[in-house]
């Protein structure tokens, strides 16, 4: 009896370690997850989860006014290249060279007798004294001194010497003389245009420089109309002028390459006083080649354009002359 009791007892001690072994596997085969959640749940902390990050949602924005006007305010020409250096004179230096305009000439005259009932009418350069509309060339000269760091003293010189000839599309009046259509016609225009004055350098960077001037202008005009055949004689009229001129100039390098520098420069200026009103404008690009230290020889081109006016009641003189222009000088 002893002994069956012992058999059973063993055979129930077995079939209880059996279950109990098999019973732990299956808990062992849980996964991670499930085996932190449940650690989690049991002891109140928060379950931690895998959690796939949302796809991201695009939003149109309408861009504002600011950010367009950056894109605009790269046409400034205080921007460009910044990094480049622009050869300037130095205090006791010079700039100097001669230029030549292939000008398009325009014009018109009138020209009255002193004390006389009527005005003349007005007679154009071009289809009553035959003077030439294009192919002329105008030369002049041009001369900077730098006085000080930010004061320069400047000259310039203009000759214009042109003369005309052929048969005058319409009649005009010129000095009490009256030139009937078709009538052979001979002209000449000349005029010496001088500037001196004094410049004001505004801004300075290692890239850019503006400058402000003042200058007195003297302006003598000689203009002779006559007739190539019969008794009309040749009559002359000789004015001139004294104006003053205020103007702003700016340069701005735009690539150095080898110690040459391709430098942008603009230029324009108003002029008035002598009942008379004129403007000058121009811009070109400027190649500067180093010589010695500090010293430069340049190249410029580009494009110029100049208009005056005198208009009273007896006389009047407009003249407008534009073109490209080269000036070849020296900054020593």
């Amino acid at each position: 009896m002893l002994r069956k009791c012992a058999k059973l007892l063993f055979v129930w001690t077995f079939l209880v370690t059996w279950s109990a072994s098999f019973a732990l596997a299956e808990s062992a085969i849980m996964t991670y997850d499930q085996l932190a959640a449940s650690i989690d749940g049991s002891s109140g902390y928060k379950t931690i989860s895998k959690v796939k990050p949302a796809e991201p949602v695009t939003t149109k924005v309408k861009p504002s006014i600011m950010r367009g006007l950056e894109g605009i305010s790269r046409i400034n020409p205080m921007n460009w290249a910044q990094d480049n250096l622009l050869p300037v004179p130095a205090q006791g230096q010079f700039v100097a060279g001669p230029k030549a305009l292939f000008a398009r000439v325009h014009g018109e005259a009138r020209r009255s007798l002193a004390g006389a009932a009527f005005t003349g009418s007005p007679a154009d350069f071009n289809n009553n004294l035959g003077l030439k509309k294009s192919g002329n060339v105008i030369w002049s000269v041009e001369a900077a001194y730098q006085l000080r760091p930010k004061f320069s003293l400047r000259y310039s010189f203009t000759p214009i010497k042109m003369d005309g000839s052929g048969t005058n599309a319409s009649a005009f009046s010129f000095a009490g003389q009256l030139f009937a259509a078709e009538t052979q016609i001979f002209s000449r225009w000349e005029r010496f245009e001088h500037r001196a004055g004094i410049g004001i350098n505004l801004i300075n960077t290692s890239s850019s420089r503006t400058n402000l001037f003042a200058e007195w202008m003297y302006i003598q005009d000689k203009l002779t109309v006559g007739s190539a055949v019969g008794t009309t004689g040749a009559f002359t009229w000789d004015d001139s002028r004294n104006l003053a001129v205020v103007g702003l100039e700016f340069e701005k390098a735009l690539k150095n390459w080898r110690g040459n520098t391709l430098a942008l420069n603009c230029k324009a200026d108003i002029a008035f006083l002598s009942d008379s009103f004129g403007f000058d404008a121009e811009t070109a690009l400027n190649y500067m080649i180093p010589i010695k230290t500090g010293r430069f020889g340049f190249v410029k081109g580009g494009y110029r354009y100049s208009y005056f006016q005198k208009d009273l009641k007896q006389d009047a003189l407009n003249t407008t002359l534009d073109g490209a222009f080269v000036q070849v000088g020296f900054l020593f």
